[in-house]
């Protein structure tokens, strides 16, 4: 598994759950797997990195490490170092995950991961590139091949290009095959072309029908027409990225091409980290069978909120990226619409990024300040309480490959709010009523279809109006809602099918 990011190490978002849960998933099945990302955080060495909570680090006394040297081009010589650490579960599992970090100074010992605030570092793609050339070259100083290379997102999606084009003829790495997952296709990778010798792509290989776009390098394009198979993270995802109307800038047309050696799997949840019964954030623990423990979150989310302590008031939660892609050019005019109402509810928020939104959010709350309460920035345990604590979660995405807090809040009892779009139409059946009448009868939470400020206020109207008015089918949608299971488990399964599918 060769990652930018990896829970437990260095996250800023879905990917690094992806690459932690996954290889225990498959680990705990039988199969030998190790993950390598790049070694950030200043350089320091492997027994200092400050692990996130939910993992430990294993044996950090017993670090062994290595020093590599190759070529990334015809000329160019590199090396780096690489470190042998062992990743635990906090949870009930055993599983330990073999990981490889490796260490560049100039290219990872920096302030940020990618660049600086919203400014990506210009050579990120001669940083990946060199990471993924070291994660091969790891593998051969271990002596230890793999079947399989599983490649995640932009970052390292030159790899497939490397294990056909650099090691074709290697008689050690000439067998191994590779998948390219993709996460985000609205992150490419496109870089000037005065990269390419530098990272050692053959002029001849530079055209429009492998990597070359409008005069750039697109790392992501390369990757899908070299890697021996794709996949996105949801079924829902892998047909959108196939349309041009849902795709992302290009995207359909290199992986219609592929469309034999293209499906979508489904992420998992990782319910040792996230179970209302367990979870060491919250001041009251419940489950689907004892419930009152979610009331309780309820009035502690709301003073540590400052909101009033109404528990016949519907609280709404969100905890997200501020980024156009979660829908908040809609979001934000459908809840000052309901507050200029003084519809019945509250909102409690947690978010950062980009500047305008958190601003937009910030004056509404300063204008309803007994009804909005908005945290610009992101605390782990008050995103486990407005999970806990919210009677709704808004997820009204513009796209969502999968989406995780869709599944937390599932858990939690707290019904999600979504537009029918990639992972989250895949995983939350939207309630439909007619007339009064109900016509989904297996509703999990409120859907809506179309990425406008309508739509995504008459669906925020549906879930003020079931829980007030039909509030005895709030409860029933809410304990179909908990009973709901997507596990890491089943990915795995799905992994494991189609990584033997690439073998025969």
């Amino acid at each position: 598994m060769v990652t930018s990011e990896m829970d437990g190490i260095v996250k800023t978002g879905g990917l690094a759950d992806f690459a932690g849960a996954l290889p225990s998933a498959l680990i705990g099945r039988g199969h030998d797997v190790r993950v390598i990302l790049p070694m950030y955080r200043g350089g320091r060495p492997p027994d200092e990195i400050s692990l996130a909570s939910g993992r430990v680090a294993m044996d950090l006394d017993k670090v062994k490490s290595e020093s590599l040297y190759f070529n990334l081009n015809h000329s160019d010589r590199y090396g780096c170092s690489v470190h042998h650490v062992q990743l635990g579960s906090a949870g009930a599992s055993p599983v330990t995950i073999p990981v490889r970090l490796v260490e560049h100074h100039d290219f990872f010992s920096r302030d940020g991961i990618y660049g600086h605030e919203i400014d990506s570092y210009p050579d990120n793609a001669l940083r990946y590139s060199f990471f993924c050339k070291a994660a091969i070259e790891a593998c051969l100083s271990e002596q230890w091949i793999p079947d399989i290379i599983h490649c995640n997102d932009w970052q390292t999606a030159i790899m497939p290009y490397y294990l056909k084009e650099h090691y074709s003829h290697h008689p050690m790495i000439s067998r191994v095959r590779s998948l390219l997952t993709i996460h985000n296709g609205d992150y490419q990778g496109r870089t000037d072309i005065r990269w390419l010798d530098a990272i050692g792509i053959m002029p001849e290989r530079f055209t429009s029908e492998l990597m070359e776009e409008y005069g750039l390098l697109n790392l992501l394009k390369c990757g899908i027409m070299y890697a021996d198979a794709i996949n996105a993270v949801s079924p829902g995802y892998c047909q959108e990225l196939l349309q041009p109307q849902t795709s992302h800038h290009n995207l359909w047309l290199y992986l219609n091409k592929r469309r034999d050696r293209f499906n979508g799997i489904l992420n998992g949840c990782d319910y040792t980290l996230w179970n209302p019964s367990t979870d060491p954030f919250l001041p009251h623990h419940f489950s689907a069978q004892s419930m009152e423990g979610k009331a309780l979150c309820k009035s502690a989310l709301q003073v540590r909120m400052s909101l009033p302590e109404e528990r016949g008031v519907p609280l709404l939660g969100l905890v997200s990226r501020l980024t156009a892609q979660k829908g908040f050019d809609y979001l934000i005019p459908a809840l000052e619409r309901l507050l200029y109402e003084d519809a019945p509810l509250q909102l409690a928020l947690l978010g950062s990024g980009e500047p305008e939104y958190g601003s937009r959010i910030h004056h509404l709350q300063m204008r309803y300040p007994h009804k909005m309460s908005f945290v610009n920035g992101y605390d782990n345990g008050l995103s486990h309480l407005i999970e806990a604590g919210s009677d709704f979660f808004m997820m009204p995405s513009l796209f969502e490959p999968c989406g995780l807090n869709q599944l937390y809040s599932l858990a939690y009892g707290t019904l999600p709010i979504i537009r029918e779009t990639g992972g989250l139409k895949d995983t939350v059946v939207g309630l439909d009523m007619e007339s009064g009448v109900v016509i989904t009868r297996e509703a999990t939470g409120i859907s809506f279809s179309y990425p406008d400020t309508n739509s995504c206020y008459d669906g925020l109207k549906q879930a003020i109006s079931l829980y007030l008015e039909r509030h005895h089918l709030y409860l029933e949608i809410q304990q179909r809602a908990m009973r709901q299971l997507f596990t890491w488990e089943e990915s795995a399964k799905q992994y494991e099918k189609l990584y033997h599918t690439m073998l025969i």
